[in-house]
């Protein structure tokens, strides 16, 4: 209780602080687009978007004409994932930062410089993705090593963690079951989470939802810690039409790095969000589905000791979900979890080889569903001050299960004099049962590898080529889920069987000093693949289909001149996938293509997104054709003083209108955004 209660008089103060912070930036956000609204004529349009980017660059005029300041710098040495240090050998790892973003309007917007990662399903707060077409429980998202597991069947979804607490992301694409279990059959991503060297109050306006964000972070000795918190109303669209997708978020962060004994670091991180709207095409006439409730707690103990190293981390969550539909019922459900994992690995060096061994134990347990219908029986919403009645028709608990998984991982890597080569393997056992005692526990065992070598053509260039097999247990809401969801009634599926998958990729790579690139051709084959379909009116049931195939090819370019005052990166991907009988499967994205520009001038950076997104005309069941479109952003950081730095950035500068993605429910994106954010050093 005393937990809770300090953890709510925290969010009521962050939340004085959020709306006071937001004061400074009305007067120059709100009024401007009052103006810009005010006249319609795309000639007023224009003229004020050229405006606001005048009003970033005016600082540069001061900046030239001042004798730069001395400022503090700082080297920051970031943390490898335990897998990068062999995958490294056989083909180029990627990591994506937050140069080019400002107070982003999602965590996902870091995610997103990635080719090979687009968004997927429905939008909001709760948005998940795609990763080279695959998405939903066939990927897997980590924060800093820790599973995040969701019984969504739309996934898992980071959008709980404030963007602030995120500093870069690792993005592992193609099957990777060794090293990351069942949940990653298409990839993995591993967010790392900001070590702030200095103390700093940060605070944020975002124009389209008028979203308010305050944030503090701080470090002494060898703990740190952060604290957020944002709320934003529901936004709009390129036609101002209105998004459900408001939310609320409170979030603290603590981590400390002990300088000596068997402990190394330990961190904690909980998150309360609440109110968040579910933006889909659905809203407001058939559904409206929002998110009462959404709670996370985890953290991560890491150990060493002599020649063994390991983690203890878990996770409790809660998720409530009330989807109303106008004029006939109210669903309600409730999902609670606790995971928890623990891992122990060594090295060893053999004939050459570097070996690596490692255990893994890992569960869930009170993977828990209730749900509640109440039926209106008077008005559907409230007209006139006369509210709506609803009946409680039932209650029912739809899922009540646990599981527990034991895993030993082994990888080797050895370079030669143009030749690295690298295999690995995991040998899996999975136990998951039905805790309410209808049905008997289902056992499952697997074996995944991957094989992968590189050849240094010269100096400069490198070609590799990398074979990796992969399995997918069904989830616990894939086996024993039974009840309401937005899309109707929803059976599981004892009898379904694992997904196993085949990955191949050629790689070849280029680095110098100023330029580092890769082109990667993949193609990946997936037997029994599960999907949801319509057994009857209403009625959707999990079943096998006999094999799925997705292939394409995926580039990054990235490039900096010699003093460092000018980069661009280009990157882009395209993908495409069809099952047995030559039909397109679900969450295949359109081809995309991206171009990152920054220039660095005295103290400011500016820096522009220009993307372009194919149109999609192939679809899968549930899905919709989308339109090509084109999206421009633009920004600037401008370092004032030694303490103060000011951000600035347009979205959607041009207030495009499409779909998030081709799920046949997602709602339009957000029109044209105002970011501004100030920060400053204590």
């Amino acid at each position: 209780m005393f937990f809770t209660f300090s953890f709510y008089c925290l969010k009521r103060v962050l939340l004085f602080f959020s709306t006071f912070s937001s004061l400074f930036f009305t007067g120059l956000t709100i009024h401007a687009f009052k103006f810009s609204t005010s006249y319609s004529s795309p000639l007023s349009s224009y003229f004020f978007r050229l405006g606001f980017i005048f009003l970033i660059a005016s600082p540069l005029g001061y900046a030239q004409s001042n004798e730069p300041q001395t400022l503090e710098r700082y080297t920051v040495t970031a943390v490898r994932p335990y897998y990068d240090e062999t995958l490294s050998n056989i083909f180029p790892q990627y990591e994506f930062d937050k140069r080019s973003l400002v107070t982003p309007l999602h965590t996902n917007d870091v995610l997103l410089q990635s080719p090979s990662i687009s968004l997927n399903g429905q939008g909001g707060q709760i948005q998940s993705i795609s990763l080279r077409g695959y998405a939903r429980w066939r990927i897997q998202t980590l924060l800093d090593g820790v599973p995040i597991v969701s019984d969504r069947r739309a996934g898992s979804s980071i959008g709980f963690i404030p963007p602030s607490f995120v500093s870069s992301v690792s993005v592992l694409p193609g099957a990777a079951s060794t090293y990351f279990g069942s949940g990653a059959l298409g990839g993995a991503v591993n967010l790392h989470m900001d070590a702030p060297q200095h103390s700093y109050v940060q605070g944020g306006y975002s124009s389209n939802q008028q979203m308010k964000t305050v944030s503090y972070a701080g470090n002494v000795e060898n703990t740190d810690w952060s604290i957020a918190h944002r709320n934003a109303n529901n936004g709009s669209d390129g036609k101002d039409n209105s998004l459900f997708d408001q939310f609320e978020q409170t979030a603290f962060y603590l981590r400390h790095s002990p300088s000596s004994g068997i402990v190394k670091e330990a961190w904690t991180l909980y998150s309360d969000n609440n109110d968040i709207g579910k933006s889909s095409s659905d809203y407001p006439e058939n559904r409206i589905t929002t998110y009462p409730d959404n709670r996370h707690w985890l953290g991560k103990l890491a150990f060493a000791t002599g020649d063994f190293s390991g983690n203890v981390w878990w996770h409790q969550s809660r998720l409530e979900t009330s989807v109303l539909r106008p004029s006939s019922r109210i669903n309600n459900s409730k999902n609670n979890a606790f995971d928890y994992g623990f891992d122990v690995k060594s090295d060893m060096a053999w004939q050459r080889w570097l070996v690596n061994f490692q255990l893994q134990v890992s569960g869930r347990e009170g993977v828990v569903a209730d749900e509640r219908e109440f039926s209106l029986t008077a008005l559907p919403l409230a007209f006139n001050g006369a509210p709506s009645i609803a009946e409680l028709a039932y209650e029912v608990r739809t899922l009540d299960a646990s599981e527990i998984n034991v895993a030993a991982i082994f990888d080797a890597s050895r370079q030669y004099t143009k030749t690295s080569v690298a295999v690995g393997s995991r040998v899996d056992w999975q136990r998951q049962s039905d805790d309410a005692g209808v049905i008997s526990s289902v056992t499952a065992k697997n074996i995944s590898a991957y094989a992968g070598a590189n050849y240094r053509l010269s100096a400069y260039w490198n070609a590799s080529l990398y074979f990796s097999s992969a399995f997918r247990n069904p989830t616990l809401t894939e086996r024993f889920f039974a009840g309401e969801t937005p899309r109707g009634t929803v059976l599981g599926n004892t009898s379904l069987d694992t997904e196993q998958a085949l990955n191949t990729q050629a790689t070849l790579a280029y680095r110098s000093e100023q330029l580092q690139g890769s082109v990667e051709l993949f193609y990946q084959q997936v037997d029994n693949y599960i999907e949801r379909l319509t057994v009857s009116e209403d009625i959707l049931q999990y079943v096998n289909l006999d094999t799925a195939t997705i292939k394409g090819a995926s580039y990054q370019l990235n490039w900096q001149s010699k003093d460092a005052g000018f980069d661009a990166r280009l990157s882009g991907a395209w993908i495409a996938g069809e099952d047995n009988l030559g039909n397109t499967v679900a969450d295949i994205p359109p081809h995309n293509q991206r171009v990152d520009i920054g220039l660095n001038w005295s103290d400011m950076r500016f820096f522009t997104v220009l993307a372009y997104r194919a149109s999609k005309t192939d679809v899968a069941n549930g899905e919709r054709a989308l339109d090509s479109v084109f999206t421009v952003d633009f920004g600037a950081h401008w370092q004032v003083s030694e303490r103060v730095q000011l951000q600035a950035s347009w979205t959607n500068l041009t207030n495009q209108q499409y779909f998030t993605s081709a799920d046949d429910r997602a709602a339009f994106a957000q029109g044209d955004s105002l970011q501004l954010a100030i920060t400053y050093s204590l």
